[in-house]
């Protein structure tokens, strides 16, 4: 049976130059998800600098159908905001075929109160999301669920030059590995989220981005 533990695992171009780079306030990445060959919905990523804050969006809905009947259903919508590297607070909610699940994040000086479906509690200040937008996530050991809280230790390893298929054919990445209570690979190019691969009940699940003309990435490095 499927579900958002095995589904989600967890969803050469240049991007921009650097005075760009440093110039953007906002920013959107929109991925298909493809399971087995089959297209089975969208992961859609919005970052809006605002003041100090950065401001996340993030939208997932996805079906899986057999014979042309949805079999199995995931919806999600995360609202994070940030400031300085850090996660400042979460309100996420998501259906997992119709089973609910929630986590809410609030800063407390150098803690994070997580109240979770599956977890809460207290975790360190400096750990961060299962969002993967940010190539500075891959520098921290405990990753947050963003669906039910649960804490995630994680080491993460550069694993040498990587592969996804983009909008206008294969792009060459910068391949990541996350390992320990998570097993996934993810992709950048120059910093930017651009793939992901997890294991979706034993078959590969890997996203494809629609557009690689916005940067995400620059929110977040923009000074």
């Amino acid at each position: 049976m499927l579900t958002r533990r095995s589904l989600i695992g967890g969803v050469g171009v240049a991007l921009a130059a650097p005075s760009l780079l440093r110039a953007a306030n906002s920013g959107e990445r929109a991925f298909r998800v493809i399971r087995d060959g089959s297209d089975i919905g969208r992961h859609v990523l919005s970052v809006r600098r605002s003041g100090d804050d950065i401001q996340v969006a993030i939208d997932i809905e996805l079906k899986v159908k057999i014979l042309g009947i949805t079999a199995y259903r995931y919806e999600m919508a995360n609202r994070e905001v940030w400031r300085d590297g850090k996660i400042i607070s979460m309100d996420s909610k998501s259906n997992d075929d119709g089973d609910p699940a929630f986590c809410k994040i609030a800063r407390a000086g150098d803690k994070l109160d997580v109240e979770g479906s599956i977890w809460s509690g207290q975790v360190p200040g400096n750990s961060v999301s299962t969002t993967y937008w940010s190539y500075d996530f891959l520098k921290s050991p405990l990753w947050i669920s963003s669906a039910d809280g649960d804490p995630l230790k994680v080491v993460t390893s550069k694993a040498g030059a990587g592969e996804v298929q983009g909008p206008n054919g294969p792009l060459a990445t910068e391949k990541w590995t996350v390992k320990g209570e998570m097993d996934i690979d993810l992709h950048y190019v120059d910093r930017e989220w651009v793939g992901l691969r997890f294991d979706a009940g034993g078959e590969d699940a890997i996203y494809m981005p629609e557009d690689v003309t916005q940067n995400t990435s620059a929110v977040w490095f923009n000074s």
